[in-house]
């Protein structure tokens, strides 16, 4: 009976403790199956939000830095904004790359669809035990979701679109591509993205060439970029020898912790500023050729920050551990192993830009991409994208010699007298050059300024300043030209009632146009514009309409109140012969727009707009743009010879004599403005045009202005045609006759059709001959002439002011 009794009690306490584990059970069932539903919930929300991918097309997904190249196809500058990228086809990737790869970041790769579940609900279990994301999971296929489609966010949101993705990419691609994508978008630091940016950041190298050792530490760096670096910068050591350790220059407003940690703190330095040992050592790595001039300059203006690349301990532990990794999984042998192991790891810092070279041709080549993009239908923002990460082949007509023969010059003080410091700190005289190849309209090279580095700084090429008498050639004598008039028409060249305007060069009495440019009279000039039409408005319109042909910018007319909301146009404009005749216009035009403006005469007449841009082609090879190059008639073959032919003179023996340098043709024209702020020399040869303006960026008073910019042009042009034969410039076939001037003294060019006016006034300037004086005792000394003294061909002197006004301005030609 007792027993009966206990074991019915254990029966009892058996089916309450089965009762409870059935309910347990049924609860974790219940939450199990909740939980999962919740999951299912979370991923099907996540998944319906996904953006729609093309996973047949991965590489357009690729972010890829674009490429500038000059003429001879050798890249210039790789436009890095924030990271640099460059794709590489698989096949170019040695095989021990791919392993290393394969090795430490998927070793069953080959064998799943896309996700490893076995991994995955691993690195699930231990976030969920720690509470955190420190294991991925993720495979190779997962990753080139999260570079490509996804983030770097942690989240399992991302963790699901990445599995959705992953899928996909399996279900579209080999494995093969799918590696390809891996290496060509993952992050290995310091702005480098992909295997090749890589090579070429931290060995200087392409990707074929790396080793075993080099590929190891490559691949090493994906799982935590900042902490497996290949580098990091320290401050340069006294003792340090500075021929064998590698220089990193690095922004000053970096955010990398290595660079802040290193910047912080350091003795030398006034409130951030930079610090005389700085400035020396930048100078001593300047002498010995490691850091260019210009890097140089953005030193001192503390832009940049000089460091020395040093080692990364943790690095080298990642490299070993994956070494071993390919050893276990049977990749390599032991010896292998050691012999890359033991391999001493070089860092060679390679460089995006050409050394030597100042930033304001590229500048200017991503100013023309941006307008072109632009014009092709893409935003701001997409374009600026585009540019920078759209993995662009921009081919320019940079001649690398032509551009450093530019710099070399520039940063000669000798073509600068009277050079000073301003109050920012900027070397004044100030400069800006262009040289461009008249038959294409391709801008072989440009200088937008001085003792200046950096991108995206004021380029004085591109930026306007008044012309002065540069503009005759391009406002009222082209103007004539075109209006039927010739180079021997006549025109009164003496002081004008009121004494406006007024001759720096000398007054020549009555002279021909020939001879009125060659003396660069204000008086002519101003009389040339005024005769072309009865009013003034009319005639000022005439030379602004050649102005805009040849894609003068910066005219300014009373209609272009919304171009220029800043000016009242209606007061302050162009329309106007102090302006046109004379230089003093509203705003200026800039070096760049008169070299095209000049470009017309030596191509036949013919303006072809200045380029920087070839041709682009897009990643994918395709061309998204070529340059088409179109002409456009400004005057006539004919005109534009007998222009040059003037322009000849005025190099040969007029104002323009500092320009001139033996064993090649060339023409041309000097410009100065009222109180010595603009030097000008705009001119050509039968190879190029090239436009040289100096000035100080305050405008004020230059020290030598009427003959700097012509010294220096001449200095560039000899040099630039050293190694070219001397030609005459081209001649049209027709359309031109010869004549005798008697009254000049000289045989003169015309176009068919037209003849000289008013040569007869010629003989005016020829004094008659004097009577034979009665000498009396009252009159002893009345040995004085009557003649005002005035001949043809008189006057070339250089110097001197005047007081022309262009519309208030207060800038007009001098010379």
């Amino acid at each position: 009976m007792r027993k009966t009794e206990r074991q019915n009690s254990r029966e009892e306490n058996t089916l309450r403790w089965s009762s409870a584990f059935k309910i347990i059970l049924l609860l974790i069932v219940i939450l199990g199956i909740t939980l999962v539903g919740l999951a299912g919930a979370y991923a099907i929300t996540a998944i319906s939000e996904s953006p729609k991918i093309d996973p047949k097309n991965v590489r357009s997904a690729i972010a890829e830095t674009s490429v500038v190249r000059d003429k001879d196809g050798e890249n210039v500058e790789r436009l890095v904004q924030n990271e640099f990228s460059e794709w590489v086809p698989i096949d170019r990737m040695p095989k021990h790359l791919l392993e290393a790869a394969v090795a430490i970041e998927d070793q069953r790769f080959y064998e799943h669809n896309g996700v490893d579940f076995r991994r995955l609900i691993s690195a699930t279990i231990r976030n969920l035990q720690n509470m955190d994301f420190s294991q991925g999971g993720s495979t190779i296929t997962m990753q080139v979701a999260k570079n490509l489609y996804t983030s770097p966010v942690q989240s399992f949101a991302r963790k699901f679109r990445d599995i959705y993705y992953a899928f996909q990419l399996e279900s579209n691609l080999s494995k093969k591509q799918i590696l390809e994508a891996y290496l060509n978008s993952a992050a290995f630091s310091k702005g480098t993205i992909g295997v090749q940016a890589a090579a070429k950041t931290f060995f200087d190298k392409d990707v074929e060439d790396l080793t075993l050792a080099e590929s190891a530490m490559i691949i090493g760096v994906t799982n935590r970029p900042s902490e497996y670096t290949p580098y990091n910068v320290a401050p340069i050591e006294e003792g340090d020898d500075l021929e064998n350790i590698q220089i990193a220059l690095v922004p000053a407003n970096a955010t990398d912790n290595k660079v802040a940690e290193n910047a912080e703190g350091e003795e030398g330095s006034e409130e951030g500023g930079v610090s005389e040992e700085d400035v020396q050592l930048a100078e001593t790595l300047a002498e010995m050729g490691t850091v260019d001039p210009f890097e140089l300059s953005q030193i001192k203006s503390g832009d940049i920050i000089v460091r020395k690349a040093v080692p990364n301990p943790q690095s080298k532990k990642r490299q070993e551990l994956i070494l071993h990794k390919m050893n276990a999984l049977g990749m390599i042998d032991e010896s292998t192993m050691q012999e890359a192991i033991d391999e001493p790891i070089n860092l060679k810092l390679g460089i995006r830009t050409t050394k030597g070279i100042s930033s304001y041709y590229v500048d200017a080549v991503k100013d023309e991409v941006l307008e072109i993009l632009r014009s092709q239908g893409h935003e701001e923002e997409e374009a600026q994208n585009i540019l920078y990460n759209g993995g662009l082949v921009i081919e320019t007509p940079l001649d690398l010699n032509i551009q450093k023969i530019l710099e070399d010059k520039v940063a000669q003080n000798s073509f600068f007298p009277g050079r000073h410091t301003d109050k920012k700190g900027i070397l004044q005289p100030q400069v800006g050059i262009t040289v461009m190849n008249h038959q294409s309209g391709q801008v072989v090279a440009l200088v937008g300024g001085r003792g200046i580095g950096g991108n995206n700084i004021l380029n004085r090429a591109k930026t306007p300043r008044q012309p002065g008498s540069a503009i005759k050639p391009i406002g009222p004598y082209l103007a004539l030209l075109n209006e039927g008039g010739t180079a021997a028409d006549v025109y009164r060249d003496l002081p004008r009632p009121g004494g406006w305007p007024k001759n720096s060069t000398g007054y020549q009495g009555y002279a021909t146009v020939r001879n009125l440019i060659r003396n660069s009279s204000n008086v002519g000039a101003y009389l040339v514009g005024k005769g072309l039409a009865p009013d003034e408005s009319e005639a000022s319109r005439m030379m602004i309409e050649n102005l805009r042909q040849m894609q003068i910018s910066t005219v300014v007319t009373p209609e272009d109140n919304d171009k220029y909301p800043n000016i009242d146009t209606t007061k302050y404009n162009d329309v106007n012969l102090a302006s046109l005749t004379l230089g003093g216009m509203t705003i200026g035009i800039s070096p760049l727009e008169m070299a095209g403006a000049f470009s017309t005469f030596p191509n036949h007449g013919e303006f072809i707009k200045p380029s920087f841009i070839d041709k682009i082609t897009d990643k994918s090879g395709a061309v998204i743009y070529e340059n088409p190059r179109e002409a456009v008639e400004i005057t006539s073959p004919q005109n534009a010879y007998i222009m040059t032919s003037m322009l000849e003179g005025v190099v040969r023996s007029g104002t323009g004599t500092y320009a001139r340098f033996g064993g090649m043709h060339m023409a041309g024209k000097t410009g100065t403005t009222n109180d010595k702020r603009d030097s000008w020399f705009v001119g050509y040869t039968p190879y190029y045009t090239a436009s040289v303006w100096i000035g100080n960026d305050d405008n004020t008073s230059l020290w030598d202005h009427s003959r700097m910019a012509a010294n220096l042009w001449r200095s560039i042009m000899r040099d630039v045609h050293s190694d070219l034969e001397d030609k005459d410039f081209e001649e049209p076939e027709e359309g031109l006759y010869s004549r005798y001037i008697s009254a000049a003294g000289y045989t003169e060019i015309f176009a068919d059709g037209t003849a000289a006016k008013g040569t007869k006034k010629l003989y005016r300037n020829i004094p008659p001959k004097p009577k034979k004086p009665k000498v009396t005792k009252q009159d002893n000394d009345s040995d004085k002439s009557n003649s005002n003294g005035n001949s043809q061909g008189s006057g070339n002197s250089q110097g001197g002011g005047n007081g022309n006004s262009g519309n208030g301005s207060g800038n007009s030609s001098e010379q």
